[in-house]
């Protein structure tokens, strides 16, 4: 298994790079399907030190005249969205891909997808934590996190392009509706705390 996810990380590693051999990297059996859920273990802890940094710099969350929300419910509730979002995403992008007829690169997309998610985070976390810690002076962080942002939105085009092989137009609009997704679960889980 570790060499799968070796291997599977540095598939993702080399979407990113616009490799056009990037899918030899990935099992796209059924298996590997299955298995490619397990990239949310290796994102999971890198996942709950984003969370602690993003709660330890928010003004203090609390539910009018009730108590400040602890960090413990915060990580709860965050990480049970987060794992929900993972797994209903590729639900989802069942009828979405019938509709579409890309039936045939589902299971390769949902794989890459899964992989492509430990990427993401690499990225993420370390501008969250540059902008988070005022290390870079003025906007700057806060200029880093945008870019680090669109750029992973454009490397979720690149996994949509790649795993899904659909034209530019309905890569862009998987992206997009991720996004949406993302942002209603995230909107789910504020309202938890």
């Amino acid at each position: 298994m570790l060499l799968e996810v070796t291997k599977s990380i540095h598939g993702a590693w080399r979407i990113a790079r616009m490799d056009p051999d990037a899918l030899s990297f990935f099992d796209l059996t059924i298996d590997g399907f299955w298995r490619s859920f397990a990239a949310i273990f290796v994102v999971a802890p890198f996942y709950i030190i984003f969370l602690m940094l993003s709660f330890s710099h928010q003004p203090l969350m609390h539910v009018a005249d009730g108590p400040q929300t602890a960090i413990e419910w915060y990580i709860i509730v965050k990480s049970v969205t987060f794992a929900a979002s993972w797994l209903i995403f590729p639900l989802v992008m069942v009828p979405v891909s019938r509709l579409l007829d890309l039936t045939e690169t589902y299971v390769p997309y949902i794989i890459v997808w899964n992989w492509a998610n430990v990427l993401e985070m690499a990225v993420i976390l370390p501008a969250v934590m540059l902008f988070l810690s005022s290390a870079l002076p003025g906007q700057t962080g806060a200029i880093t996190l945008m870019v680090a942002h669109i750029s992973m939105l454009f490397y979720g085009y690149l996994v949509a392009r790649t795993g899904l092989k659909c034209k530019m137009v309905t890569g862009v609009g998987i992206v997009a509706f991720n996004f949406v997704l993302s942002l209603l679960f995230n909107g789910l889980a504020s309202r938890l705390l």
